[in-house]
């Protein structure tokens, strides 16, 4: 048996990567494409943007692995094998630097450093009023196991958050939760400063234009840390310029890496990130994607298991 290392698009080096799976895994042998040797050997593949085709030409394949929390560089192989289960990454360490991304940049936006900041380039000495966080509305889109971990750490900062879902789910604590198209302008009327970790699905692409935005209150804030095709960006950049929505960071675009023309790059109340809110660290990814490999190999079911019919 052994587990084969795919992607044309690492931030790491692939040695690290390959040497914290071997060492989660040492009775298995790594391989990294393109040195894939005997072809019936590879039972599992650990992908991040993998060259397109390569998947379906391993017979034996049982699981295909992603090495980041979104699966959308798997499911967009035009020929991704149909039997094989696509297991997403959720671990503990990836969750955290989404965690701290999106405090960082609700409270940059919340304690009004924005405005400081253009008032340090004017020399302006001006004291902005300041809102309590019980006062401050935080809505979440995408109550996963990263939208709740975000959720739950803003609540404990005592603000009051809000959570919008394609479908229903259960009790979520002090997170009151909206879901389906025909709540989602109620959840957004409400929302002062919005948080994308939406996956990117049939359900969710574009599903913020002009028409969601426009519900928002006037000089609220976005931050995108879920996929960049979830916000129609011209839309976005239209409603930033008449000042209806203060200000945005945005870590995902529809084109990444973001084109050098995109005006996004230039605009004022835009705050660029390269997809960094939550980059997979190796050694504690690697122990991740063991345990579920040896899930598997007991024949029990790895966690979580990515569902076509949900999107997520």
């Amino acid at each position: 048996m052994s587990i084969l290392l795919a992607s044309t698009d690492f931030w790491e080096d692939m040695g690290v990567w390959s040497n914290c799976l071997q060492e989660a895994m040492p009775e298995i042998e790594i391989r990294v494409y393109p040195d894939e040797g005997n072809i019936d050997d590879i039972e599992y593949a650990v992908v991040w943007k993998h060259p397109r085709g390569i998947l379906n030409k391993y017979p034996n394949l049982k699981a295909i692995l992603s090495l980041g929390a979104g699966v959308d560089h798997i499911i967009s192989d035009p020929e991704l094998p149909e039997t094989p289960p696509i297991v997403r990454l959720v671990d503990k360490k990836l969750t955290h630097e989404m965690i701290l991304h999106s405090l960082h940049w609700v409270l940059h936006f919340h304690s009004d450093q924005y405005l400081y900041r253009i008032q340090q380039q004017s020399r302006k000495w001006i004291q902005q009023s300041s809102v309590q966080s019980e006062d401050r509305t935080i809505g979440i889109m995408g109550l996963g196991n990263i939208g709740k971990a975000i959720g739950d750490s803003l609540v404990n900062l005592d603000f009051k958050v809000l959570g919008w879902g394609t479908s229903p789910k259960n009790s979520l604590g002090d997170i009151e939760y909206y879901f389906g198209h025909d709540q989602l302008s109620g959840f957004l009327s409400q929302t002062e400063i919005l948080i994308n970790v939406l996956p990117l699905t049939e359900k969710t692409k574009n599903i913020l234009t002009k028409t969601e935005l426009a519900y928002l209150p006037k000089g609220s804030f976005i931050i995108n840390i879920g996929r960049g095709g979830i916000i129609n960006e011209n839309d976005l950049i239209s409603i930033l310029d008449t000042g209806d929505i203060a200000a945005t960071a945005l870590d995902v675009f529809a084109d990444e890496p973001l084109p050098e023309k995109n005006s996004l790059w230039a605009h004022p109340s835009v705050y660029i990130t390269p997809h960094i809110a939550g980059q997979s660290n190796p050694g504690s990814a690697a122990k991740t994607i063991a345990e579920n490999i040896r899930l598997i190999e007991k024949g029990e079911s790895p966690y979580p298991i990515y569902s076509f019919n949900k999107g997520y």
